[in-house]
């Protein structure tokens, strides 16, 4: 390491970007996002896959909150962890094509980025699997260096490609790119007639027999809500561009505009000359400017969310470090290639320094502008509710029933102090999250019911569950410029579960589901 300067600098670079992180998850004055919130109560109720995603998430979660307790900064951590070594990866990938110089750079670039910082920070299903992308795009390249420890790769890329799968389905996307590159690389065409990437390729899709089978079990929810993605809207010409280009503008905000400028245009340059490019280049294309071509004419179809092609920054910031800093232009010194990708990193670096203070609500706090607007006032809001829980005959043995939707029912689940089991009411039939697939209440006749709604009435429905309904004060919590969260709270007494098999409101799947002992949960 003595011997390598910009092999120590990655080291201290990822190390003081972790830890800064951490300091960061430990003294944020921001309450979980509503996913975080929503996927804490899947880490409550451990299964084999959810209703839409698979299971990682909800087990990273589980691991984290049953060593350090149910917090914040518990849920968070492996977010932290994750997204941000994941750089190391990108660095050890870019030193073996272009050497540590470029590795540093691209791994600053990567740690720098707004969207990086905040899936970095932010514990959702794409910390995990930008994780597990780059492990399995820096294992399969030296897979495909044919050296000694062919076998060791092999079963690195199985394990990542397998893991990622479990995280989030984009990590499909994976495998018909890693073909792409090898329908176009004459060097690593052979490899297609050979049976190691073929075992990889079935056994990594082993990984996913587990949520298969819950799929089966669950009338294929998973692929029901996943193709609903994909489903063809009728909207007019000049909304589908306009789609398109917030998609392009939104994605250059994520990577920073510097770099995104940078990448688009070293791609084309490289694109129009591909033919000729080198095996390296080949291969970071295939795994950047190509996906990002397909994702954004998918953009003027239908909306994209940015963190979509989220993968796609691993090879894209690979491929811009090493295209700035190994151009053959003789006008460009050594000097102004450096300096081409600080402008880019410093202007990353203010994003994020920006994106950041706007969360902290240091300015612009309440407003539209607001970026941590959905992350304030939870902790109030359940801290308020669970005064109210507590000073009921039986609080421990009472539940939750939220008639606003899942992020009401997982937020106000996660902070109240009792923890208690929450249910959505849902009349209409259609599963809309994993609260309809849970069902309703199960082994709890007789016990009441904490009820929250965001209107003066309760569900006719709901209602005739109970023996009884007494209204509770309204709650309201101030966010910040004149907005705030406001409920209204009402007690459900002695919990009628006959009546509720006959209404079945929680839910299309809570028929027949009440036959049984309660659902345990992890306290």
């Amino acid at each position: 390491m003595k011997h390598d300067p910009w092999l120590r600098r990655a080291l201290y670079l990822i190390t003081g970007c972790f830890a800064l992180r951490l300091i960061i998850a430990a003294t944020i004055p921001l309450d979980l996002v509503h996913d975080e919130a929503y996927y804490w109560e899947w880490a409550r109720r451990l299964d084999w896959c959810y209703y839409s995603k698979p299971p990682m998430v909800a087990w990273l979660i589980a691991a984290s909150t049953s060593l350090l307790g149910d917090s914040s900064f518990a849920v968070r951590l492996p977010a932290v962890v994750l997204g941000t070594w994941s750089a190391w990866f990108v660095f050890l990938l870019a030193r073996d094509m272009y050497g540590s110089r470029v590795g540093f750079w691209a791994a600053a670039l990567l740690l720098a980025a707004p969207g990086s910082a905040a899936l970095g920070l932010l514990m959702t299903i794409d910390a995990p699997l930008l994780f597990c992308w780059s492990v399995a795009l820096f294992a399969f390249w030296r897979l495909l260096q044919r050296d000694r420890h062919r076998t060791w790769w092999l079963g690195c890329v199985i394990l990542a490609i397998g893991i990622g799968l479990l995280s989030k389905q984009t990590m499909l996307g994976f495998i018909p790119l890693a073909g792409l590159f090898l329908i176009a690389s004459r060097e690593d065409r052979q490899e297609l007639v050979r049976p190691a990437l073929w075992i990889c390729c079935l056994v990594s899709l082993c990984f996913l027999a587990p949520v298969v089978w819950w799929n089966v079990h669950n009338g294929w929810v998973t692929l029901e809500h996943t193709s609903g993605h994909f489903g063809d809207e009728s909207v007019t010409i000049w909304k589908r561009c306009a789609r398109g280009f917030e998609f392009m503008g939104a994605l250059s905000g994520v990577a920073s505009p510097p770099t995104s400028w940078l990448f688009c245009f070293a791609a084309a340059v490289a694109l129009a000359r591909f033919p000729k490019c080198g095996r390296r280049e080949r291969f970071l294309l295939m795994f950047s400017a190509i996906p990002l071509i397909a994702v954004t004419a998918l953009a003027f179809k239908q909306r994209v969310e940015p963190n979509w092609p989220a993968p796609i920054c691993i090879a894209g910031v690979i491929f811009v470090s090493g295209s700035v800093l190994l151009t053959q232009t003789r006008r460009l010194v050594e000097r102004g290639k450096d300096r081409r990708l600080a402008i880019a990193l410093g202007t990353a670096i203010v994003a994020t320094t920006v994106t950041y203070t706007l969360g902290y609500g240091v300015i612009l706090k309440g407003s539209k502008l607001d970026a941590g607007l959905r992350m304030r006032g939870w902790s109030q809001l359940g801290g308020a509710a669970g005064e109210v829980l507590q000073q009921f005959p039986g609080p421990d043995r009472s539940f939750l029933v939220v008639t606003n939707g899942r992020a009401y029912a997982s937020e106000l689940a996660f902070y109240m102090p009792q923890h208690p089991q929450a249910f959505v009411w849902n009349s209409s039939g259609v599963v809309v999250s994993q609260y309809d697939v849970w069902g309703g209440p199960r082994g709890s006749a007789g016990h009441d019911a904490l009820i929250v709604t965001d209107g003066p009435e309760i569900p006719q429905g709901l209602a005739r569950c109970f023996d009884r309904i007494e209204p509770l004060p309204q709650v309201r919590v101030p966010i910040g410029n004149g907005s705030q969260l406001s409920v209204r709270l009402w007690r459900g007494v002695s919990f009628d579960q006959e009546v509720a098999i006959e209404v079945a409101g929680f839910g299309e799947r809570s028929r027949g589901q009440y036959a049984g002992k309660a659902q345990p949960l992890r306290r």
